[in-house]
């Protein structure tokens, strides 16, 4: 039996998060059809309320960068990153889609979406964010992910003219990983994250 990697294997076991890209030229037409792909998920009831704003304008990505106060990182001496990105992904979450597909009457017999315990539009959102990193890495790039804590979310939403009533999960960046002669941080001690049959310590 082979123990070869798969290609998938091969791209999950090499896809890290980066924050520090270098300021390249990179041809964004391989980028074009990406979010085609990475709303290719699963999602609750088929709702489709999950959906992608894709930004390549380097000036919109200059003023995201502004937005998120990055000089005030590149002054205190680390790497840009959003400025430095050749794109960005913004998953956006569009919730009443959820609301207005189990309320259907093929759905009547469903859990009341007000009452999932566990929301499936943030597993939907998961699984966008995991696919777009991945094509990426497919493409030779880096990628990262930024939530909008601690930001003017109503900026965004009017820079990218996403409706207010829709929901900015995050933003996926993909750049040029810059090689840094930083010092490591230390390692984090392991934790056993995968069970055999059942949960052990």
């Amino acid at each position: 039996m082979s123990n070869t990697e798969t290609y998938l294997e091969s791209l999950l076991s090499s896809r890290k998060i980066v924050r520090n890209y270098k300021k390249v030229n990179f041809d964004k037409n391989s980028l074009d059809k990406i979010s085609n792909y990475i709303i290719k998920i699963p999602t609750a009831g088929f709702s489709r309320g999950i959906e992608v704003v894709q930004v390549f304008n380097k000036n919109t990505i200059e003023n995201i960068s502004n937005l998120l106060n990055e000089k005030k990182f590149t002054e205190q001496g680390k790497s840009p990153w959003i400025s430095h990105s050749v794109a960005l992904f913004f998953i956006v979450l569009n919730e009443n889609a959820y609301h207005e597909r189990y309320s259907k009457g093929d759905k009547e017999k469903a859990v009341n979406s007000n009452d999932w315990d566990v929301p499936y539009w943030f597993i939907d959102a998961g699984a966008a964010m995991m696919n777009c990193m991945l094509l990426l890495e497919e493409k030779k790039l880096s990628s990262g992910f930024m939530g909008l804590h601690n930001t003017n979310r109503k900026s965004f939403h009017k820079l990218l003219n996403i409706p207010q009533d829709y929901l900015i999960i995050g933003m996926i960046t993909a750049g040029v990983e810059k090689k840094t002669n930083m010092k490591s941080p230390d390692k984090i001690q392991k934790k056993k994250l995968i069970h055999n049959e059942k949960f052990s310590k």
